[in-house]
């Protein structure tokens, strides 16, 4: 909050991205609380069927860990709801790119670029016996690496074509007017396409792992 209200773009941008940051950390790698300090011996003799632990570890990776961070993030914000408007009024570079990041289709595919490194490492955790919290990170990184080199292939792949298509109808566009189109021509489909992508991946690996909680029984 105090970079916030320096009323300078760049030390916004740097707490924004460092929120970021730190938020990805703990919901990415929430699932590893059940790898630390147990024993999978002991899960599978546990009291409970496998449908019962499976939706009390799904509940609490997907529910639960998500509401505890982004609850007191949305109280801090109403909290200083009147001075944030007033700072963005003030700057207005640094209102048109919050304007520009907050929509529906923003948001969506930032919970679902959680969601799949959360559910990556819930499987190595729930699929593994041994050395889970190794197996879990390492396992979690190489998801968002794949992630990451998709979405710059598909995003470079979209670009190329505009820019291909430009070209050839003889189309010269200024420097603004380049950035306004990779916005609209590149970023809105790669955000579509990256959410369909994205949720098929999710609803995979929350399958198996639900099938590894409900058959790693006694």
């Amino acid at each position: 909050m105090m970079c916030y209200f320096t009323k300078s773009p760049s030390l916004f941008l740097l707490s924004i991205i460092g929120d970021a940051f730190i938020f990805s950390i703990l919901m990415e790698y929430g699932p590893l609380a059940f790898a630390i300090y147990s024993s999978p011996e002991m899960e599978t003799a546990l009291p409970a069927t496998g449908k019962e632990k499976a939706t009390f570890i799904l509940g609490y990776t997907f529910i639960i860990l998500p509401l505890l961070l982004i609850v007191p993030l949305g109280i801090i914000d109403a909290l200083f709801y009147r001075q944030f408007n007033e700072l963005l009024l003030s700057i207005p570079e640094i209102g048109s790119i919050v304007t520009e990041s907050i929509s529906i289709k923003t948001i969506v595919f930032s919970l679902l670029q959680y969601i799949v490194p959360m559910s990556v490492c819930l499987y190595a955790v729930m699929h593994y016996t041994r050395k889970r919290v190794v197996y879990g990170i390492v396992w979690t990184i190489t998801a968002n690496v794949i992630l990451a080199i998709t979405g710059f292939f598909c995003g470079a792949i979209t670009a190329f074509i505009a820019g291909y298509n430009d070209g050839r109808n003889g189309v010269e566009l200024s420097e603004d007017a380049i950035a306004n189109k990779m916005i609209s021509t590149v970023v809105g489909p790669v955000i579509e396409w990256g959410c369909v992508f994205l949720t098929i991946c999710s609803i995979f690996v929350v399958y198996k792992t639900y099938r590894a909680i409900k058959f790693r029984q006694l």
